[in-house]
């Protein structure tokens, strides 16, 4: 695992040597609903583990408004730490992925829709996806496809502060899953965090 997190450091430190960098912080905790009803805002709550997630990520912008369209997309990288609420050890997770932000220009401000699919591996399976997959007979794997979803706005705008600018405040829902049976034969198991997260454009 520490060879996994400090290759992906280095991954992310030689790619972000200029400009587009993307750096976030987010902090949030697990989820007792699916992935689905989180995005569409009817199960927004906390497991009852009370478990939660710190996240650093770092990325770059590699396409800027896509064909004229005001569509980005990043190459990101991110490790997080998971207090585990002493049912089992902490841990660290690694994550790679490729984002697509979609951004609306509104009330003097920007919005952006996020989207982003990739891998991540954990240290641990988190307790939260453990109980779910002994819940319903499924397997358990470290190794999981990686999803998360955004929303967010320019606080900087928002405040009329230009040193501010280009940092946004954010929505995120975290998400491992196996992708029906792609990752180590987990079909239904998985987990989902609600996190909120400040973010900087470079």
């Amino acid at each position: 695992m520490k060879l996994i997190v400090t290759l992906l450091l280095f991954l992310n430190i030689s790619l972000y040597a200029d400009s587009d960098l993307i750096l976030r912080g987010a902090y949030g905790t697990s989820s007792a609903s699916d992935f689905d009803q989180l995005y569409t805002f009817t199960g927004l709550n906390t497991s009852p583990f009370n478990t939660s997630v710190y996240n650093l990520a770092l990325g770059k912008r590699f396409v800027e408004n896509f064909y004229g369209l005001p569509i980005d997309f990043s190459v990101n990288g991110g490790v997080s730490y998971f207090d585990e609420n002493a049912y089992q050890d902490n841990f660290l997770e690694a994550t790679l992925y490729v984002k697509m932000y979609i951004k609306l220009n509104l009330f003097s401000n920007q919005f952006r829709y996020g989207i982003a699919e990739g891998v991540s591996y954990a240290g641990k399976v988190p307790w939260v996806e453990a109980q779910e997959a002994i819940v319903e007979g499924d397997n358990q794997s470290n190794l999981l496809n990686y999803m998360e979803m955004t929303f967010d706005f320019d606080i900087g705008k928002l405040i009329h502060v230009k040193s501010m600018h280009n940092l946004y405040l954010g929505y995120l829902i975290k998400h491992r899953s196996g992708a029906k049976g792609t990752y180590g034969g987990v079909y239904d198991g998985g987990s989902n965090y609600n996190a909120l997260y400040l973010e900087k454009n470079f």
